[in-house]
Formats: structure tokens, sequence, C-alpha cells
């Protein structure tokens, strides 16, 4: 199945992909995460399909949007 996938800030330099990603039937967004070589521990913010996800365990459906954004710091 297909992912939309858009990766926000420092993790666009990380991943070797920004668009569309075939990714296994009931893939999660650990597996997405794994599939790119990103630290599944280090991103906490996600929103599939505009909305708010922060279950790494939910599945994706295709055709959905996933956005990852990098850690936010500051003070």
């Amino acid at each position: 199945m297909n992912v939309n996938l858009k990766l926000m800030g420092m993790l666009k330099s990380q991943a070797p992909t920004d668009g569309q990603l075939d990714v296994a039937d009931q893939a999660t967004i650990t597996d997405v995460l794994v599939a790119l070589s990103i630290e599944t521990d280090s991103v906490h913010v996600f929103t599939v399909n505009g909305d708010l996800e922060r279950d790494k365990t939910r599945e994706l459906a295709d055709g959905d949007e996933l956005v990852v954004f990098p850690p936010v710091g500051g003070g």
C-alpha cells in the first residue's frame, strides 16, 4: 500500500524520501520510521490525515498522509 509521507525540519535530511512510500499492508507508524532509518525514540509527534497522533503503533491505511515532526525544544 502507499502512504503519503511528509518529513518536517531536520528529518528531511535524515531520510531518503519525501512523498509516496510503499509499505506493507497494516504497517504502523513505527514500521515507517524503521523503514526510513529514523530512530523511533527520537520522534513523538505525528499527524495522520491532519489529525494529531501520538501512538506509534497505529496502523496506517492505503492513501493515508503521515507527517512526521522532529523533536521540539526551546526555552
